[in-house]
């Protein structure tokens, strides 16, 4: 028995069914195909005018917002203008730009305002655009144009040049007291090594190199060529341990001299100087002791001849009480030197001097019986740089410092 699937009349059935179905199938494709195209097309005009539309607002985009630099990114957002603003601000107007075409404003789209691009500097600024643009600064962060100069030339291994900028300063009132005393500070430091050290640096005007000769001592080299300073400043600087320790052929650094100095009777500073006149450089400075009662004299004094004394006996001049030389308890310690007065006001002045001390504690107050006190090792240095009938003190009233220059 045939099974129901081979029956002729199934079979037939089945191709009218296939038929059938292909019949409308053919319809559907064609209106599926003529869907697609209307709706590309409807796709393309749309992507048309807004492409169009997006091309000529573009630009106005990107020029309304310039992607920031990194400088730009990190820029301090502070209401105080920097310093870097100000630069570009002026790198701005100084700049030539090419002038920015305005598009045509789109109907009810706000308008958009134009930036240029922010120049970069070509160069960094010079220390003089610095030092003219230091009104932008911090007060704190203000320096000196001279402190900077002078940090140049010791860079480039220019002390000499360095100290007499710096030496020159110190007399202007334009220096701030903080500026005078960081040019202080960087001039003993250079003095370390121009005055105090055995190196002779070429251009040194205070400075030359001496060789030994047979028969020569420290005090004979001082007294044959004449140098307003003690044999003992030469021992000091070229490191010699006893002074008869030098043999002939043995180069020595000789300081020339002269050494004057001034002192600043509110500051208890002694203030050391090398030269005379305009060639005059500051050396270091000293804490001083001074007279009870501001009873130290003022005024313009120099070294008394023949009163350079070490381990001097002393009489208090109140008690009488008299130390001996080489006496402990002597209150005026191992040096002094006597100074005389040369304004008309202080020429009778008699008993004042530099010397030191057995009381530490006195320096930088207002103790002594008007004399200067100065530290052990310290007045050592006096001793040996200050001549006798040439190196000067000045000493200011207390109430304003002097114009007149020490040793002028």
């Amino acid at each position: 028995m045939a099974l129901p699937s081979q029956s002729v009349s199934q079979n037939a059935r089945g191709r009218y069914m296939y038929r059938r179905r292909r019949r409308h199938r053919i319809p559907m494709l064609a209106v599926t195909i003529i869907a697609i195209i209307i709706c590309g097309g409807i796709w393309w005009g749309l992507d048309t005018y807004s492409g169009t539309s997006s091309t000529t607002t573009k630009p106005l985009q990107v020029a309304a917002e310039p992607t920031p630099t990194p400088a730009q990114s990190q820029a301090p957002t502070s209401s105080a203008t920097s310093f870097d603003a100000q630069r570009r601000s002026r790198t701005l107007e100084t700049t030539v730009q090419t002038p920015a075409v305005t598009p045509a404003k789109q109907p009810n789209a706000p308008a958009l305002a134009t930036a240029s691009p922010d120049p970069v500097p070509a160069t960094e600024p010079t220390p003089a655009a610095v030092a003219a643009t230091s009104n932008f600064l911090p007060s704190n962060q203000v320096q000196s144009g001279t402190l900077q100069q002078a940090r140049q030339l010791l860079a480039q291994d220019q002390p000499v040049e360095a100290r007499a900028l710096l030496s020159a300063a110190l007399s202007r009132a334009a220096m701030s007291p903080a500026e005078k005393d960081e040019a202080r500070f960087m001039l003993t430091s250079i003095n370390d090594r121009l005055v105090f050290s055995s190196e002779v640096v070429p251009g040194d005007p205070f400075a030359i190199a001496y060789t030994v000769r047979s028969g020569d001592s420290l005090a004979k080299i001082v007294k044959s060529l004449g140098i307003q300073i003690d044999w003992r400043f030469l021992q000091r600087i070229n490191g010699l341990a006893r002074p008869d320790q030098i043999r002939p052929g043995q180069v020595l650094k000789i300081v020339t001299g002269p050494f004057h100095g001034s002192i600043a009777r509110n500051s208890h500073r002694l203030d050391l100087y090398l030269g005379e006149g305009p060639n005059e450089v500051f050396v270091r400075e000293f804490l001083v002791g001074l007279g009870e009662h501001n009873c130290t004299p003022s005024g313009l004094f120099r070294v008394r001849t023949h009163s350079k004394l070490v381990n001097p006996p002393w009489t208090n001049p109140r008690t009488r009480e008299h130390f001996a030389a080489n006496d402990p308890d002597n209150p005026i310690g191992e040096f002094w030197l006597g100074l005389e007065g040369i304004d008309e006001h202080n020429q009778q002045e008699a008993g004042f001097g530099l010397h030191g001390t057995i009381d530490p504690g006195s320096i930088g107050r207002n103790e002594s019986m008007g004399c200067v006190r100065m530290r052990s090792g310290e007045i050592d240095v006096l001793y040996e740089v200050m001549t006798e009938g040439v190196s000067t003190l000045w000493v200011d009233n207390g109430v304003q410092a002097s114009a007149q220059v020490p040793g002028g």
